[in-house]
This record gives C-alpha cells, sequence and structure tokens, in this order.
C-alpha cells in the first residue's frame, strides 16, 4: 500500500464515522442578522477537572433569537443551542431536542456546564446587558471598558481590538462564584450593517 492510499484511509476511518454523528445543517446567517462570531468557549469549575468543557463555536444573533452550534476536536459532540430569549433548545449530534424556559438548567442537566447566553451576546460585545444594573466598572488605560459587575457575574473584556469599523474584545471572561466562563472571539461578521446585505 502506497504512502497516499494509506493516508487516505486513515482520514476515512476518522471521518466517517463523525459525519455519522453529524445532523444539523450549516449555520445559514441572513442580512437580518445583527452579527456572527467565531471562537472558543471555555467552562471551568473552581478545580473540578471532570466539569470542565471547552469548545469551538459558531454563533448567529438576530434580535433575542439565537442559534450556537458548538464542537469539540475534529468536530466530536456537535450540538447546536437555539433560543429566542425566552426558552432555550438543546439539539444534540443524533438529532434529539430538549427544551426549556429555564436555559441554564437545560444546559446545565443536558451538556454538564451552563453560561448565561442571554446577557452572554452583550458582554461578548464589550458592553454589560441593557436591561441589567451595572455595579462597578473600570476602563483601561485606553478607554476600554475593562470590568464591570453584572447579576453577581465580574466580567474582564481584554485584547480589545478594530474589527468590523468598530471596537470589539478579543477576549471575555465572567466569573461567579466557582464557575469562571472563557470566550474567545476570532472571526466577527455584521449581516445587518453591510450596505450589500440592505
Amino acid at each position: 500500500m502506497t504512502y497516499r492510499n494509506l493516508l487516505f484511509l486513515l482520514v476515512f476511518v476518522l471521518l466517517v464515522p463523525l459525519a455519522g454523528c453529524i445532523t444539523t445543517s450549516p449555520l445559514d446567517i441572513g442580512p437580518d442578522a445583527d452579527f456572527r462570531l467565531r471562537g472558543k468557549i471555555g467552562v471551568r469549575y473552581g478545580n473540578d477537572v471532570r466539569r470542565g468543557f471547552s469548545a469551538t463555536f459558531d454563533w448567529v444573533q438576530a434580535g433575542d433569537g439565537y442559534v450556537i452550534e458548538l464542537w469539540g476536536p475534529l468536530g466530536q459532540g456537535r450540538t447546536r443551542l437555539t433560543g429566542d430569549g425566552g426558552r432555550l433548545t438543546v439539539t444534540d449530534g443524533s438529532g434529539s431536542s430538549l427544551t426549556d424556559v429555564d436555559p441554564e438548567a437545560l444546559m446545565e442537566a443536558q451538556l454538564g456546564w451552563s453560561a448565561p447566553v442571554d446577557v452572554l451576546r452583550h458582554w461578548i460585545l464589550g458592553r454589560p446587558a441593557p436591561d441589567h444594573g451595572v455595579d462597578a466598572s473600570l476602563r483601561d488605560a485606553d478607554g476600554n471598558l475593562a470590568r464591570f459587575e453584572q447579576l453577581d457575574w465580574i466580567v474582564d473584556l481584554s485584547r480589545w481590538r478594530s474589527t468590523a469599523s468598530r471596537r470589539l474584545p478579543g477576549k471575555v471572561t465572567a466569573t461567579r462564584e466557582h464557575r469562571r466562563i472563557t470566550v474567545i472571539c476570532h472571526e466577527w461578521s455584521f449581516p445587518s450593517a453591510d450596505p450589500a446585505a440592505a
């Protein structure tokens, strides 16, 4: 067997089983979407490494509605979160779905971790959620918002950069009691702000 044939066989053996586990269609982003963000998310619960979680994500937000696709290395454990500000649906790689009006409780039950997605969508844009009070805030030497407290979360914003004609944080870390959520923002797009999308 040649090296090329061996390499092809290896790729085939690795990818075909994964392809069979992925039943969700690719995310569609229309001109009405507020933003699309691709990056990585990690969740830690104190020193309990058994509850640690990390994944690559693709997030599309339109108003209060969102679709977030999560997956591990080589596409493993692909999961889709679909919400509208009032309820969340979790769809696993086999296509099974569960819906609940308590998004964080559903995420804990189905995924073993949770994140406050409804306010996190504001935090990743570098601002507090507008419908909740802010207890304290700090700015860095460049005037960027560096830290604020909201809903008992301490939110740290860093790695600010100019992206899509706006200033956005490249890293968001939210800490509350024993839980820490870290979002690394890699690739932004804002279709509704693009004149070509109108």
